[in-house]
């Protein structure tokens, strides 16, 4: 039952990123909410959720990215997998502004250098006519880490709220709540 709030939550962001953000482009770039969300999900110890959000994420950026299908699914599975990975394993994580920074500069810089090279992969295979150079990536790198960084507190609260609800939701779905 929890993926399925997982995916409404999905919908809804991805919703507004074309809706509303699009009209709201800063530098030509907008926002991108699942990104967000995935790191957050990342970040959590107890479970491995963060696979279904990293790989719907990435699916449904697919299905409306003019690139060649698979490139968000495959970014955002490996940096989801990396903050994971280090989270867990390697450091001891404090939740605050600077960590959160920390992680969306990494996030948005190892998927923008997959993008990247997967767009150059699928290139030299001849499965596209072109791809674009990483000068370009790296020229909207900075307005796209300003603009998410902005938005980084509030879909963290909703995170916070989403856990919230799903643990209440299993709590008192089990009878364990009067």
């Amino acid at each position: 039952m929890k993926y399925l709030f997982y995916l409404f939550t999905i919908i809804v962001l991805l919703g507004f990123n074309l809706g509303l953000f699009s009209s709201l482009q800063v530098g030509g770039q907008i926002p991108n909410l699942l990104l967000l969300l995935t790191i957050y999900f990342s970040l959590e110890k107890k479970n491995y959720d963060f696979f279904f959000v990293a790989f719907v994420s990435g699916v449904f950026l697919d299905f409306y990215s003019a690139g060649f299908f698979g490139a968000f699914t495959l970014a955002f599975l490996i940096f989801a997998f990396l903050i994971h990975l280090v989270v867990n394993n390697f450091i001891v994580l404090e939740i605050n502004w600077k960590s959160l920074s920390l992680l969306l500069l990494g996030s948005l810089l190892v998927m923008n250098l997959i993008l990247w090279v997967y767009g150059l992969i699928v290139f030299k295979l001849n499965w596209v006519p072109d791809y674009e150079s990483l000068k370009i990536y790296m020229s909207k790198f900075f307005v796209s880490f300003a603009y998410n960084w902005l938005l980084l507190y509030p879909v963290y609260l909703l995170f916070g709220y989403l856990k919230n609800f799903i643990d209440n939701f299993t709590v008192r779905r089990r009878g364990i709540v009067s």
